[in-house]
């Protein structure tokens, strides 16, 4: 029973008021450390997604762009009666070309090149494309084609985009496709 009285007293044995353990717990600045640590990892995540987001945009673009080319090409292939039609089509439609109306080659040209136009402007935001001949195709913009009249037949597309590195001020883009 002594033995008993003694544990239980010694068991009962306060500490000072001031006096730590070493398992207090978190402290103050502790838990603020740990928040920042976490709120840099965060905002390093959110520019990795917000990078990666604005990629995968541009390669939509780029992709849109290419299968586009490669449309506009089979139709020029299809209708090789027409070619003058691609190379400068004129101002105005003067027929619908869709379904059972019957249309010249060069009426079909105007019909595709003009839905084709449109098809792409909708679908990549300020696009422009255009077909000539040119015997250096990886150069020129939207302001100035650089299609110089010689050379294989030439399908070129521009548009404007913004970087995926930087937040700078748009930079213009371009698909080439050398139709043989």
């Amino acid at each position: 029973m002594l033995h008993r009285l003694k544990k239980l007293q010694h068991k009962r044995q306060l500490k000072p008021v001031g006096a730590r353990h070493s398992n207090a717990g978190f402290s103050l600045i502790e838990v603020l450390v740990a928040s920042l640590v976490f709120t840099l990892g965060l905002a390093g995540f959110s520019a990795l997604l917000l990078s990666s987001m604005i990629g995968s945009s541009q390669a939509r673009r780029e992709g849109i762009a290419s299968i586009a080319a490669a449309n506009l090409a089979e139709q020029i292939r299809l209708n090789p009666a027409a070619i003058d039609h691609y190379l400068y089509p004129p101002e105005y439609v003067s027929k619908i070309c869709s379904g059972d109306t019957l249309c010249s080659p060069a009426q079909q040209a105007d019909y595709d090149f003009r839905f084709w136009q449109l098809e792409l402007a909708d679908r990549i935001r300020h696009a422009r494309g255009l077909v000539c001949r040119d015997g250096t195709p990886d150069d020129g913009n939207a302001a100035n084609e650089q299609c110089d009249g010689s050379g294989p037949l030439v399908i070129k597309i521009f548009w404007s985009g913004r970087p995926a590195e930087t937040r700078e001020t748009p930079v213009e883009y371009r698909y080439i496709l050398q139709i043989s």
